[in-house]
C-alpha cells in the first residue's frame, strides 16, 4: 500500500498525539523546556482557544477530569470526537467515510471557537472561569478546590499557559 499525502498527515497526527500523551506521562507542563509556552500568549498576554490544552491532557492522563476541564473546557469537549475520527482513519481507512463537512457546521464551529477565545479573556465572572485554571478571576469568585490532590499544581499558577 502506497502512502499518499493524506495518509501521511493522518499517521503523523496520530503519532504526534501519541507522542504528546507519552511525554505528558513523564513531564509536567510549565516545568519542562520540552513543552514550550503558548506563543500567542507570550506575544499578546491573551489566551488563545488552545491555551491550557497541554495541561488539560496532563490532568486527564493523571486522572483529574475536573482539573482538566478547568484548563480548557472546549478542548476537553471536542477531544473525544477528534480521537474517534483519527482512530477511524488509522484503523480502517478503506471503510472510513470521507464525508464532506457542511460549510454551515464549519462556520458554526469557527464562530464557537472565536466566541470561546473572546469569552475566556474577559476578567469577570462567569467568563473568567474559562481561562486556564480560572486564574483571571478575582479571588472572591474562585470556587474552593480544597481536598483536591492536584491543587498544588493550580496554586503555583504558571505565567505561561501550555
Amino acid at each position: 500500500m502506497r502512502l499518499t499525502a493524506h495518509r501521511c498527515i493522518i499517521y503523523g497526527s496520530a503519532l504526534g498525539m501519541a507522542g504528546l500523551m507519552a511525554a505528558l506521562c513523564f513531564l509536567k507542563p510549565g516545568a519542562s523546556p520540552w513543552l514550550p509556552p503558548c506563543p500567542f500568549f507570550w506575544l499578546t498576554g491573551l489566551y488563545c482557544p488552545g491555551c491550557g490544552s497541554t495541561r488539560m491532557l496532563y490532568f486527564l492522563l493523571h486522572g483529574h477530569p475536573w482539573l482538566a476541564f478547568r484548563q480548557n473546557p472546549l478542548a476537553l469537549i471536542v477531544l473525544p470526537a477528534v480521537l474517534y475520527g483519527l482512530a477511524r482513519q488509522v484503523v480502517d481507512p478503506e471503510r472510513a467515510v470521507h464525508a464532506r463537512i457542511s460549510p454551515r457546521w464549519t462556520t458554526a464551529f469557527l464562530a464557537l471557537v472565536i466566541a470561546f477565545a473572546v469569552a475566556r479573556n474577559l476578567p469577570f465572572a462567569p467568563f473568567c472561569y474559562l481561562a486556564p485554571g480560572g486564574d483571571r478571576c478575582p479571588q472572591q469568585c474562585n470556587p474552593p478546590l480544597s481536598g483536591s490532590p492536584a491543587i498544588s499544581c493550580l496554586q503555583s499558577k504558571s505565567t505561561s499557559p501550555l
